[in-house]
């Protein structure tokens, strides 16, 4: 294969990686974090996202019921006839986890 473009995909002769790998060396050095200081950046990562999910199921507090996919139906084995499902009680709908949580939080106070 001569052709330069599967040389450099397979990694063939004609491939140069020293720009790129000194590049990445030297970005690895200047990125180079502490354990405490990679901790406090996962902390901080994990309660932003926290705080995003709540916020979404502030706005969209509910979501399609599991069992019925949203339908409001279960139905029997055969496939003929259906009733409400019992989970949503034919809403379709449920609420989210954190809605819940955020419900709860502001009848206690």
């Amino acid at each position: 294969m001569s052709d330069p473009v599967h040389a450099v995909l397979i990694g063939g002769p004609g491939l140069i990686l020293t720009p790129t790998a000194a590049i990445a060396d030297a970005a690895g050095k200047a990125d180079a974090l502490s354990r405490p200081e990679r901790i406090a950046v996962l902390v901080v990562a994990g309660l932003l996202l926290t705080g995003l999910y709540l916020l979404a199921c502030a706005v969209w507090p509910y979501a399609n019921c599991d069992r019925c996919d949203g339908s409001g139906k279960s139905r029997s084995p055969s496939g003929k006839k259906f009733r409400n499902c019992p989970r949503c009680k034919g809403a379709g709908r449920r609420e989210r986890l954190g809605r819940r949580l955020l419900n709860h939080t502001n009848k206690t106070r």
